[in-house]
């Protein structure tokens, strides 16, 4: 009786730890996909999820990107602040230093 109890609780824990790393690979890879999917995906989380995942850790990783100090920027347009047109990063290029702050000065 001993055996078979070993076995089905190492059974138990096989499939525990199984669950468990699907469960993070998909948090992970929710983690890397645009805001709206992964705002999403977090909306249906259950509050006991965010204590049972490494959360910090894998989005630090997730959200890391690959450019490093040097790199040039990837072009990308923004809307002014007035709605009425865009600026592309590009057209600054070889014009004059463009500087980007993100943050809040409140």
């Amino acid at each position: 009786m001993r055996t078979s109890s070993k076995r089905g609780w190492l059974i138990v824990g096989v499939v525990l730890l199984c669950s468990y790393a699907t469960f993070l690979l998909f948090i992970l890879w929710a983690m890397r996909q645009p805001p709206e999917t992964f705002g999403r995906v977090m909306a249906k989380m259950p509050m006991p999820g965010y204590f049972i995942i490494p959360f910090e850790t894998f989005w630090t990783r997730a959200r890391a990107g690959a450019l490093r100090a040097g790199d040039e920027a990837p072009d990308f347009r923004l809307t002014t602040l007035d709605h009425k047109s865009e600026v592309q990063l590009s057209s600054f290029r070889q014009k004059q230093p463009v500087v980007l702050v993100f943050g809040s000065y409140t």
